[in-house]
């Protein structure tokens, strides 16, 4: 008995340490809805790039999505987190997984938006743009 709980120990304590929480964050030039009308935004690319992620990994858990500073405003940032722990795959490859996803959500928002790179707005970066931690 003694030796099969301390094997379920170990296996909670190796599938504890293999999950992880990254940070998403989304970024684009934003601005307001009257002037700024066809820019990127930074919250539709965060829904692709979560819409993305559900088909990626649909282990993950995606919480804390934030976004936009009011309702008239295209939004400039995005982030959210993205939880593993329910995911019994190795977290490499979790990580390599969101990723791609999270490219895949900003790709589309870009190319909606018609924003190729280099491209500006008022001499910022048109298009959006993302990271993990």
């Amino acid at each position: 008995m003694n030796k099969l709980l301390a094997a379920l120990v170990c296996a909670f304590a190796a599938s504890a340490v293999s999950a992880a929480t990254y940070e998403v964050f989304i970024t684009g030039p934003g601005g307001h809805s009257n002037g700024s009308y066809g820019n990127t935004n930074a919250v539709h690319a965060g829904s692709r790039a979560v819409l993305e992620l559900e088909k990626a990994l649909p282990c993950a858990v995606i919480t804390d999505f934030k976004g936009g500073a009011t309702v008239n405003a295209i939004a400039g940032d995005a982030a959210f987190k993205v939880n593993t722990a329910m995911c019994k795959t190795p977290e490499v490859d979790n990580k390599a997984l969101i990723e791609k996803a999270i490219k895949a959500g900003v790709d589309k928002e870009n190319a909606f938006r018609g924003v190729k790179a280099g491209d500006l707005v008022k001499g910022f970066p048109a298009e959006i743009q993302f990271k993990i931690k």
